[in-house]
């Protein structure tokens, strides 16, 4: 008999306990390729924002456990934009407020005469008239988010603020946010003259090394502060160590899982099916066939759990993207990167898990088996 016919037929037979453990595999696998999809999806829309605004590198205080950093003083942001190789900058104030209906949205802040005005794109009203005017931008997502059009008010911080305008922005980030004159937004958040992240733009002639000497030149200064260029400054981000955190915990999580699932149900087959075995060693069946036998059975459950994993990935996504909330401010980007990782992830910790059971089987001798009936 082909080893394959029997190993899906031995698969078959017990349906219900191969379908069990095959969604044991398939959860830990869909969180984890759903981790991944979240952390390729921050730094995609990171990246996205800053190279939106013309930004070559960007400054924030170093902040564990926060997706906003902490603010730092405007006087450091002035010193810093004028450093040599700097050609201008843009000090950003950002938080996450309560907006009704919305527990929650980005609230952002710019300073006024800087170059990040430059790439707004107002489509519907106007732009506020100065940086004491307490006037509302809605990007265009959040406009559809809040429900809410040009003349309409918004209460921000216990006050109300009238909608100016409505803007557009390649940036899904920006485009899921209200914006405000920095001046407004430091006086209702109790920052005044405080910034958390600083955009900078290089003169022509820095290169990619100069900019990253740039960089380590500005936390050489000032203690406690990040500069990265924008090219890598997803990575230095909390929210995407973060994540990768929680992508590493889960995967170590879903092997643990795994592990346990798949050795359990391949010891419980090579126990029920002791008189089988003894049988195919009695006809020839050499130690390293029935190895390979059990082996392969492991294996398989591990291939079809990463398999129906990465499908519940994509189906947790578009369940996910049914929610406004969710759809307008966060991306989970599965690419074939995190799918072959984790079909691939899946399989070794099948193989793996099959090892045990597969030695003790080989090593079962007929007489005992036939004792077993």
């Amino acid at each position: 008999m082909r080893l394959w016919t029997i190993v899906s037929r031995n698969l078959l037979i017990r349906r219900m306990r191969t379908a069990l453990t095959v969604l044991g595999i398939a959860v830990g696998m869909m969180a984890v390729v759903a981790l991944m999809g979240l952390a390729k999806g921050f730094e995609n829309n990171w990246n996205q924002t800053l190279n939106a605004r013309g930004t070559d590198a960007v400054v924030h205080r170093i902040t564990t456990g926060n997706p906003i950093p902490g603010p730092f003083s405007q006087e450091i942001a002035d010193e810093i934009a004028a450093m040599p190789g700097i050609e201008s900058s843009g000090g950003v104030l950002s938080s996450l407020l309560r907006v009704d209906p919305l527990p929650m949205i980005l609230t952002t802040s710019w300073e006024w005469e800087s170059y990040i005005w430059e790439h707004l794109e107002v489509v519907e009203g106007r732009m506020q008239n100065g940086p004491n005017e307490q006037a509302a931008l809605l990007g265009k997502t959040a406009s559809q988010m809040l429900n809410k059009k040009v003349g309409d008010t918004i209460e921000l911080v216990g006050a109300e603020v009238t909608i100016c305008g409505i803007y557009e922005s390649t940036s899904m980030v920006e485009s899921s946010a209200i914006l405000i004159p920095l001046p407004v937004m430091q006086s209702r958040t109790d920052n005044a003259g405080k910034v958390n992240f600083l955009n900078l733009r290089f003169e022509a002639d820095i290169d990619k090394e100069r900019g990253r000497e740039l960089c380590k030149e500005i936390e050489a200064r000032h203690a406690g502060l990040s500069a990265s260029l924008a090219s890598e400054a997803a990575d230095h981000h909390s929210t995407t160590r973060a994540v990768k955190g929680m992508t590493l915990a889960v995967t170590i999580l879903a092997m643990i899982v795994g592990l346990a699932s798949v050795m359990n149900t391949m010891l419980m087959s090579v126990f029920e099916r002791t008189v089988e075995i003894g049988v195919l060693r009695a006809i020839g069946w050499k130690a390293a066939r029935i190895r390979k036998m059990i082996l392969l059975e492991a294996t398989l459950l591990g291939i079809v759990g990463g398999i129906v994993g990465v499908l519940f990935g994509f189906l947790a996504r578009q369940i996910l993207y049914l929610f406004p909330l969710i759809r307008g401010t966060i991306r989970i980007e599965i690419d074939l990167q995190a799918v072959v990782f984790t079909i691939l992830f899946a399989t070794f910790v099948g193989a793996l898990s099959g090892l045990y059971p597969a030695i003790r089987a080989s090593r079962m001798k007929p007489t005992v088996a036939f004792r077993h009936q």
